[in-house]
């Protein structure tokens, strides 16, 4: 069976968002949900629910999945955290306000002399924070039952070229994680590695992270070639295309600047500092 991420999926969020704005709406009514539904206003009420909780919605998965790309929680737990809380959570809250506030003017009626603001915004402000912390930890929770299933039955997507290729030729193809779906990288895609937390981390050209089984002491001496990519120290590996400068330090250690962002440090020691030195300045053009 195949296990996958459903919140990624517009029809399910919108199922969600449905289903939610029936309690919503119903919240703080005196009238059973039976009577409601032959009235008029419950239909504009709900319509309106809709919509603002459907805008929500994107806005939090889309923020979220922006944040994934541009700032991982590998090494960055509180600044990323800061912006999950300003972007995914008070700003969707500020929009709500704003969003209900226009709806109840349209009627002429002061957002500020109804119970919203006793029944329907704090109902609202639990949601949003629940809505964060699930497209935060579904695809982590996906993974781990992947992991307990000794991934049968889990999809294996395999990227491969945009043109045919005439005969199958072997090639090295790096195993990675991401999140439930099992990928198939070609070292060329690769811009660099690192250990965090004790888990190797492997960063493609597009600054995308994925998880792997593999060591960096594996990924050196078997899956990435010497000529393209340097073990820069014990916990990173980089290739050359990702090296734009480096700089010297004392007792002859170098640190390099890297085009992608990495939670580790660049210091190459000062034993191997002149073979990177070489290594560099023979690959470069």
């Amino acid at each position: 069976m195949e296990m996958e991420n459903l919140l990624d999926k517009f029809w399910f969020r919108m199922i969600l968002v449905m289903v939610a704005s029936v309690y919503i709406t119903e919240l703080g009514s005196m009238d059973s949900l039976a009577t409601r539904l032959r009235t008029q206003e419950f239909y504009k009420e709900y319509i309106a629910t809709v919509l603002i909780s459907l805008s929500i919605v994107e806005l939090v998965h889309f923020t979220n999945n922006r944040l994934d790309r541009k700032l991982t929680w590998h090494g960055h737990v509180l600044y990323r955290l800061l912006l999950q809380v300003l972007l995914g959570w008070m700003l969707p809250l500020i929009l709500v306000f704003a969003m209900a506030t226009l709806y109840f003017y349209a009627y002429d009626v002061d957002i500020f002399r109804t119970d919203y603001l006793y029944y329907g915004f704090p109902f609202v402000v639990l949601l949003i924070l629940l809505l964060n912390i699930v497209f935060i930890m579904t695809p982590y929770c996906l993974l781990g039952i992947q992991h307990l299933k000794g991934n049968h039955g889990v999809a294996i997507l395999l990227q491969v070229p945009d043109e045919p290729v005439q005969e199958c030729q072997p090639a090295i193809r790096i195993k990675v994680q991401d999140g439930i779906s099992a990928l198939y990288l070609m070292p060329e895609q690769i811009a660099g590695a690192y250990i965090v937390d004790g888990r190797v981390i492997i960063r493609n050209k597009d600054e995308k992270e994925y998880l792997t089984d593999l060591t960096l002491d594996e990924l050196e001496k078997e899956y990435l070639p010497m000529d393209i990519f340097f073990r820069i120290n014990r916990q990173l590996i980089t290739s050359r295309c990702s090296c734009s400068a480096y700089k010297p330090l004392e007792y002859g250690k170098i640190e390099v600047d890297l085009s992608i962002p990495v939670p580790v440090n660049t210091v190459v020691s000062q034993l191997k500092a002149r073979h990177f030195k070489g290594w560099l300045e023979n690959k470069q053009g």
